[in-house]
C-alpha cells in the first residue's frame, strides 16, 4: 500500500516546526488508513474509512490509536510543554482522552490540540467497542446463526405441511355403535 504524501502547510517556504509535520503525519497516516490511495479524499470516503478500519478489528483500531495518538501527541508537544517529558506521558494522556479525559496534561500545541480533540472525540466510540469481535468473526458469526434459523424455518414449515396434510384428509365415516341410541 502506497501512503499517499500531503502536501505540508509552510514546507515550500522552508518551514518545518513540528506541529506543522506533525499534523502533516497525523495526515499521511490517517489517508494511508482509510486507504484513500490516489483518490482525492472526500469527507464521505474518509467516514467510511473510519468506519471500515474500526469495524475490521475493533481492538486493532484502539490499540492503532492509543500508540499512533501518542506518538504523535509526544511530537508535537515535547519541548513546548513541561508535562509532556517521555513517550509515556503521551501514552498516558492519549489513554485518559478514550475514556474520562481525567490527566494534569493539556495539549499546548496547535497539533497537540488537534491530535487530542481527535481521540476525544473517536476514542470513547472506539473504546466502547474494544472487545467487539474483528468484523470476519462477526460475518462468520452471522452466517452461521442465519443458517440455523432457516434450518429452524425449514422443520417448522415441514411439520406444519404434515399437520396441514392431516387435517385435509377425509374423516373416517362414522360408524354406530349397536349399543347406542340413535339421534331420533
Amino acid at each position: 500500500m502506497t501512503i499517499p504524501v500531503v502536501p505540508i502547510a509552510g514546507a515550500s517556504r522552508g518551514r518545518r516546526d513540528v506541529d506543522t509535520v506533525a499534523l502533516g503525519a497525523l495526515a499521511q497516516i490517517a489517508l494511508g488508513a482509510l486507504g484513500q490511495g490516489g483518490a482525492e479524499a472526500s469527507y464521505g470516503a474518509l467516514k467510511k474509512g473510519l468506519r471500515d478500519v474500526a469495524a475490521r478489528d475493533p481492538m486493532d483500531a484502539v490499540l492503532g490509536t492509543v500508540l499512533g495518538g501518542a506518538y504523535l501527541f509526544f511530537v508535537a508537544e515535547k519541548g513546548n510543554n513541561p508535562k509532556v517529558q517521555t513517550f509515556l506521558d503521551a501514552l498516558v494522556f492519549i489513554t485518559t482522552c478514550l475514556s474520562v479525559g481525567y490527566d494534569d496534561v493539556f495539549a499546548r500545541t496547535e497539533a497537540g490540540k488537534a491530535i487530542a480533540s481527535f481521540v476525544m472525540t473517536c476514542g470513547p466510540a472506539l473504546s466502547a467497542r474494544i472487545l467487539d469481535p474483528p468484523a470476519a468473526e462477526r460475518a462468520a458469526e452471522e452466517g452461521a446463526r442465519a443458517a440455523e434459523a432457516a434450518e429452524l424455518q425449514r422443520q417448522i414449515l415441514a411439520r406444519l405441511d404434515a399437520i396441514l396434510a392431516t387435517l385435509q384428509q377425509p374423516a373416517p365415516a362414522a360408524s354406530t355403535d349397536a349399543g347406542e341410541p340413535r339421534p331420533t
